[in-house]
């Protein structure tokens, strides 16, 4: 204590401070996620909810008050017995007895702890019944879609009259029309298409028609019956795409585990033309992301639609868990199972059914351009030698591979202080950055004059350079979409540890259960085959995609064949400005297509 005096140091100063200080902080905003959670869920199902709770209420506390008169009344037969007895051996009289025995006013007190308690616990066991109801709710409306459960007669009859759907029985010719009649069904997929249900719905919606497809699947006698209807739903291509004037069409692929997902096809550009022999490019979005992403933009500044217009097959993907992509065969995302993956299940399941159906929809190599975490799932999975019998070459901007020197200080914190650790630990199972008034807020802000609502982004992406400020607010109605918890904890992990390898559970037995080694296994950037045409784009101010990063993702790089790989350094561009900059178009995209146009 004395050497702490003499050196001018305290408990206080020592930094232990500031420490507790950033934990509190950190468990406050814990707190908060979870309240607003528990919120969201309870507003999407209040009556179920309402309703359960008060009826388990009602019963427990019928329960409780019945159990306690029986005990009362049990324990009166008891004192009776003892009253006659005592009357009989030591002739005491009832006022006698009643003073040794009498407990004191406390029959009222105990009646209220019974009453409280009986409402706590109904109330706890009416929410877990509401959970169940709509967890197992959404579940068969999932399994209904997917024709899984057949309609009952009378359900499908009465809703087709009310809703004036009309029914059609397809038969050979009907399954086997072409494009032109804008009808596709499951008859249609190839085989060995690797998804358990792909293309369960096609939707071919554009400026003059707009109608979904709903195929339900007669198990018994194979026979498909199909009612179309007009579109209700806010799809991509209703909200984003047909807007504009351009042709598109709602696809849907089931992965093999079981998550469906959704795409979008923009077969031609504005002026039209002739589907079908165009090559197709698929776009993949990055994290906090969905297909939208590259429709934020004007049509003439947009890469979705300046590719339509340029001669090519574009297609959306959107990564499960997304607004548009939260379909499951057996799981709710109010389930934490739905939410049990990372990036590593990305590569093995989502890419590669997104592959496989674009590939056999159009009988062509795909084109493949990613931003941010699109690139490292691309990577990750050309690194282990997969894909690449349907890909003719890729566009990566703002590429993701090493981000140990990631200068994001939101990102960084949250690694370093293993915020997404401790949400998984308090039992949130999915990470949504997006709240209502929260939104509503930013919203609210951006409209006063003299504020320049491309800063919000700065401390995550980088100063970014080209945005008109008039793009945030349209980023706000789609943006930002939610992720699973162990997605963000394996993205953590490659910050602080400098790494591209699979999830590390932390435990050599899991690991070993996974993996078969008590190590993740690395994803080694080196095995990326030297002839496989490569366009990369990054820019000097992204504060995700480190310039230091990248250089070490390039040294891995090396030794590619030189006509194969292009590096484009934009040394004012960040994150953002590779899919919102007002200039991207002629810096960026015009080269890339030009890259496309050479391979």
């Amino acid at each position: 204590m004395q050497r702490l005096r003499k050196r001018g140091t305290s408990l206080l100063g020592s930094g232990a401070v500031p420490r507790l200080k950033r934990k509190a902080l950190n468990s406050w905003a814990a707190v908060q996620d979870t309240y607003f959670s528990t919120k969201d869920t309870f507003e999407r199902h209040k009556v179920i909810f309402t309703v359960g709770t008060s009826i388990a209420s009602v019963a427990t506390a019928w329960f409780g008050y019945t159990l306690r008169h029986y005990h009362e009344s049990k324990v009166d037969q008891r004192l009776e017995s003892i009253e006659k007895a005592m009357k009989s051996n030591l002739h005491l009289e009832h006022a006698d007895i009643k003073k040794l025995v009498d407990p004191g006013p406390s029959k009222t007190a105990a009646w209220v702890a019974t009453a409280g308690t009986a409402l706590v616990v109904g109330y706890g066991l009416g929410w877990r019944g509401g959970t169940w109801y709509a967890n197992r709710k959404f579940r068969k409306e999932q399994l209904k879609l997917l024709g899984q459960i057949k309609p009952k007669r009378w359900q499908l009859l009465g809703q087709l009259k009310s809703r004036g759907w009309q029914l059609r029985f397809l038969g050979p010719s009907a399954r086997s029309r072409g494009p032109e009649g804008a009808l596709k069904t499951s008859e249609k997929m190839p085989k060995n298409a690797p998804a358990s249900s792909e293309s369960v719905e096609a939707c071919q919606s554009s400026a003059g028609s707009k109608a979904n497809l709903f195929s339900f699947k007669a198990q018994e006698n194979g026979i498909g019956m199909t009612a179309w209807a007009p579109s209700n739903d806010d799809g991509i291509c209703k909200s984003m795409v047909d807007t504009k004037g351009y042709d598109c069409e709602e696809h849907t692929v089931t992965t093999q585990d079981g998550y469906i997902l959704s795409l979008q096809r923009i077969p031609v550009g504005r002026s039209g033309g002739t589907p079908g022999n165009r090559p197709p490019v698929l776009l993949q979005h990055g994290l906090f992301m969905d297909g939208i992403t590259w429709l934020l933009l004007p049509p003439e500044q947009s890469l979705a639609f300046a590719l339509a217009d340029n001669g090519y097959d574009v297609w959306l993907a959107n990564s499960r868990g997304t607004k548009y992509s939260k379909g499951h065969t057996s799981l709710s995302p109010n389930d934490p199972a739905y939410w049990n993956w990372s990036w590593d299940e990305l590569v093995a399941y989502d890419l590669p059914a997104t592959f496989q159906y674009v590939h056999d929809q159009t009988g062509q190599k795909l084109l493949y351009v990613g931003h941010s975490l699109g690139t490292l799932t691309a990577l990750a999975a050309f690194s282990k030698d997969e894909l690449l019998n349907m890909l003719g070459s890729a566009a990566l901007l703002s590429p993701i591979a090493y981000v140990g020197q990631m200068t994001s200080p939101l990102a960084r914190n949250a690694a370093d202080n293993f915020i997404a650790e401790t949400l998984y630990w308090l039992g949130l199972s999915e990470f949504d950055p997006r709240g209502k008034e929260v939104v509503k807020l930013l919203k609210d802000i951006c409209k006063k004059p003299g504020v320049d609502c491309t800063n919000l982004l700065t401390a995550f992406t980088g100063k970014n350079c080209c945005l008109n400020s008039s793009i945030v607010d349209i980023f706000l109605d789609h943006e930002p979409q939610p992720s699973a918890t162990k997605n963000m904890i394996h993205l953590a992990q490659m910050v602080r540890r400098g790494t591209i390898a699979m999830y590390d559970y932390n435990d050599a037995n899991e690991n070993t259960k996974h993996y078969g080694q008590p190590t993740p296994p690395a994803y080694n950037m080196t095995s990326i085959p030297n002839d496989l045409p490569l366009f990369l784009s990054y820019g000097g101010e992204d504060a995700l995609s480190d310039v230091n990063d990248v250089k070490l993702l390039l040294e891995s790089l090396k030794d590619h064949d030189g006509d194969k790989l292009v590096v484009q350094y934009r040394n004012d561009y960040a994150h953002a400005d590779y899919v919102m900059a007002e200039n991207a178009k002629q810096d960026v995209y015009d080269p890339l297509i030009a890259f496309f146009r050479l391979q």
